[in-house]
């Protein structure tokens, strides 16, 4: 399964449940889902043909943070021209939102997030509030500037009392996406008074994306200037991974590309 020479290192490549070196079994260990080496092998099901002539590095994203903020918006919530939207927590998979809400014509689009950074790029990318939590009452807020609350909100930070907010943030008959991953056993408590006039929270795992189509049509948006995810890239050498991962760790990327 590789070339003839190739130390034991490339072998890692081989993807999650593959027959690796030895005949050992090989098993994802970043997020699950690979490791990190020059080769990779990949089931042809789980490949997706993109335009040639749009730069592969920047394509990457795509897969994964990418099309589960933009899919939250354009394929869970499906929200119509003029609607608003409310989306809490500002990285990768937040930002995508607040693109693909622009896309799609929403309007006002609230970004909530306590780096300034992120709040500054969200304005950059479509965004036309930007809310600092630590700062003031985002529920208030949005609540005031919309005359009664969002249509839509997406949750993509994990924390129980983001959710509640996302949720608190809706109007009467809103939807809130719950986009964030948290720990398994992680318990969120909500007023069910919140809920019963008619408010909603649906589940969002990848963006409800079939890769095949939905993949090629950000690919499309991104060629008509209107998915601008250079914006949120930075690249690396492999050999500065781990300054990579600081750097995430950090909040000071949105999205770190690795270039072997």
């Amino acid at each position: 399964m590789t070339a003839p020479g190739r130390s034991s290192r490339t072998c890692l490549a081989i993807a999650s449940g593959a027959t690796g070196c030895g005949g050992n079994r090989i098993s994802g260990h970043f997020f699950g889902q690979s490791s990190f080496a020059s080769h990779a092998i990949a089931n042809q099901a789980n490949v997706v043909r993109i335009d040639p002539e749009v730069p592969l590095e920047l394509m990457g994203p795509l897969g994964c943070g990418f099309q589960t903020g933009a899919g939250a918006v354009m394929n869970s919530l499906q929200p119509d021209v003029g609607d608003s939207l409310a989306v809490f927590g500002c990285g990768s998979v937040g930002l995508a939102a607040v693109m693909a809400a622009k896309a799609v014509g929403c309007a006002p689009i609230y970004a909530v997030d306590p780096n300034p950074d992120r709040r500054d790029l969200a304005l950059e990318l479509g965004a036309t509030h930007a809310i600092d939590p630590t700062a003031s009452d985002p529920i208030e807020t949005i609540q005031e500037s919309s005359g009664g609350g969002c249509d839509f909100s997406l949750e993509c930070t994990g924390l129980p009392e983001v959710l509640s907010q996302a949720l608190e943030s809706l109007s009467v008959t809103g939807c809130c996406g719950l986009v964030g991953a948290a720990p398994m056993g992680t318990r969120a408590s909500l007023d069910m008074n919140s809920i019963m006039f008619g408010r909603t929270i649906k589940g969002v795992i990848e963006g409800d994306s079939v890769p095949k189509l939905f993949i090629p049509r950000l690919v499309d948006l991104y060629r008509r200037g209107l998915f601008p995810i250079e914006k949120l890239v930075t690249f690396y050498s492999l050999e500065d991974i781990e300054q990579a991962v600081h750097d995430s760790e950090a909040g000071k990327v949105v999205k770190a590309v690795l270039r072997p």
